[in-house]
């Protein structure tokens, strides 16, 4: 069977305008490979330039799309191509006025930052396949045809009738997943707007109560700005055998979920918190967003400081939209957010990083985990989270219970996405903070500093603001020895050593194979080892295959088990703070 792709963009450059067409073809879905050709034609320039994006928005790593692609060729015309970088072709077009270039790209990486295809379905997120030419970037039209054995079509690209779809620029085009296959799509509505969800895959989804679930979390997200900008939305959930994550888009998302976990009230319960997390992003990041985030370089890192806000702000409320949401009673919630800060304090990277520098250096240490990234550096979704909730209460606080986040975010998407029509720089965001609070916070300093979220004395005095105390459940275990350990087989290997700890001190390392402690061999649970144990231990180890014994005198935990508890119910900026 055959599955062809083909699209028609009219682009301008400067006064000049061009016609841009793809095509993709997919000849044998099991190869996993498809054909793109690109043709360019109206053109008064000497040469043309063809770039293939290295990143996709939302997912701030290099991730080296080219790699894919095995050759790229000049198909019709006279022009000679050659490679200017690592993901630019430029075309001697040798006195044409136009030309097709022609290659072939592997999509098979099963994510959600990747095109996958396979004889089951195609995904195809634009950025992972398809090149743009370099100074045209009007919009155009997207024609899809494909084997009749394939009877859906998913995306929120405009319909133009018969398998054509319009857009307006290359941004949009690739801002806009496609999936393709046998799936089936689940509809309902939010403020009017309609909604549809992709199933992918087999699963054991309780479609009704999936749909009135989901439902109640993009509701319970949209009250948040009570403005939607989407003429409708899609989810794209692909079941998947183990895994998850998400990825933004501007009118849709794409989502994994471990195909059987419906059935598992805990696991359903985060499935619709990544959905909350998702589905809030199409205000907050692709609307409300620092201006580094929009219009993209797709050739290159586009730096921000404000990491933080958009993905620390946004964990916070898909946390707080189960409970607001009813999933979630508040006594849950309190836990869940304590666990935010135990986690946060407890993270040793946090004394090394701020907000401001784990959102800058995104693209080399989030997405780039090392054995020594719990020691140098720290999540802008964990902290960023954390420092978000203090926010919210800061801001209650300073207004009398009148305006919080909330009514900060709503701010934003007046002020800058309908008002200005573009994102915010670092010192606009913490002057609209001011501008809410009716005063000065300083909250610039907190997402630039390494104290002010870092101690359990500043989380404290913020959440009595919230009539809560925050306190630190003592620690029984004196079997803290600093190492976290991952099963390899029937190895046990460790994964991580903390700064400064008794392992960190003892001389352990990452990659050393535990074979025993004090003669008892270690198989499964090397606490269990310890517990039954007495310190200072006997460890054997095996390091690049040679036999060593350390020996380690572990301690009572320093670690951090907090728990938040309420003062007084009827307080107003508690009430504020955890309406439904």
């Amino acid at each position: 069977m055959r599955f062809i792709i083909s699209a028609i963009v009219l682009f301008m450059v400067s006064e000049l305008q061009a016609e841009l067409s793809y095509k993709i073809s997919i000849d044998n879905p099991n190869s996993h490979y498809a054909q793109v050709d690109i043709t360019l034609t109206g053109i008064k320039t000497k040469t043309a330039e063809f770039k293939m994006p290295v990143w996709t928005p939302g997912s701030y790593m290099v991730r080296e799309f080219e790699k894919n692609i095995d050759r790229v060729t000049v198909k019709s015309g006279k022009g000679k191509i050659s490679k200017k970088d690592k993901s630019t072709w430029v075309v001697d077009l040798m006195g044409e006025t136009s030309v097709t270039i022609s290659y072939p790209i592997y999509c098979f990486e099963q994510s959600v930052r990747t095109s996958y295809i396979d004889n089951d379905h195609a995904f195809l997120l634009l950025t992972s396949c398809l090149m743009y030419a370099e100074g045209y970037k009007n919009g155009g039209q997207l024609t899809l045809n494909f084997p009749a054995a394939w009877t859906k079509v998913s995306t929120t690209l405009e319909s133009a009738g018969n398998n054509t779809y319009k857009f307006n620029n290359y941004d949009e085009l690739v801002d806009s997943p496609i999936e393709i296959g046998n799936h089936s799509e689940l509809t309902f509505e939010v403020a009017g707007v309609p909604h549809k969800v992709a199933m992918v895959g087999r699963n054991n989804c309780n479609t009704e109560t999936f749909v009135r679930d989901l439902t109640k979390v993009c509701q319970t997200m949209y009250n948040i700005i009570g403005a939607h900008p989407c003429k409708s939305y899609l989810f794209i959930v692909h079941h998947v055998e183990e895994g998850g994550g998400g990825l933004e888009h501007a009118n849709s998302s794409v989502v994994q979920m471990p195909r059987f976990n419906y059935s598992n009230a805990d696991r359903y319960k985060a499935f619709l918190g990544l959905c909350a997390h998702e589905y809030f992003h199409l205000w907050n990041v692709k609307r409300i967003r620092p201006a580094a985030l929009g219009p993209f370089d797709y050739s290159k890192e586009n730096y921000t400081n404000l990491l933080w806000v958009a993905e620390g702000i946004t964990s916070y409320y898909d946390e707080l939209a189960m409970y607001r949401a009813g999933f979630m009673s508040e006594s849950d919630y309190r836990k869940t957010l304590a666990s935010t800060f135990t986690a946060t304090l407890n993270r040793k990277g946090g004394e090394v990083q701020s907000m401001h520098d784990a959102s800058f250096d995104a693209w080399i240490k989030e997405y780039r985990p090392t054995e020594n990234s719990t020691n140098n550096n720290i999540s802008y979704y964990l902290k960023g989270s954390a420092l978000a909730a203090l926010l919210d209460i800061e801001l209650l606080s300073a207004t009398k219970g009148e305006k919080g986040l909330d009514q900060l975010m709503q701010y934003l998407y007046q002020e800058f996405y309908i008002g200005k029509q573009r994102g915010f720089s670092d010192d606009e965001f913490y002057a609209a903070i001011d501008k809410i609070a009716g005063k000065s916070l300083n909250f610039k300093d907190w997402a630039t500093g390494l104290n002010e979220v870092n101690t359990l004395g500043k989380l404290t005095e913020v959440m009595k603001k919230a009539a809560c105390t925050l306190s630190n459940r003592e620690q029984s275990n004196m079997h803290f020895t600093g190492i976290t350990t991952e099963q390899k087989g029937d190895k046990m290997l460790v994964r991580w050593v903390e700064l400064n700890s008794p392992a960190w001190k003892s001389g352990l390392q990452a990659g050393d194979e535990i074979l025993a402690v004090n003669d008892i061999r270690v198989k499964i649970s090397l606490d269990e080892v310890l517990k039954n144990s007495t310190s200072p231990y006997s460890i054997l180890i095996s390091r690049a295959g040679l036999i060593r014994t350390i020996t380690l005198e572990t301690q009572k935990s320093p670690k951090y088990d907090l728990q938040l508890s309420v003062d007084n119910g009827d307080d107003v900026i508690l009430k504020a703070w955890l309406k439904k």
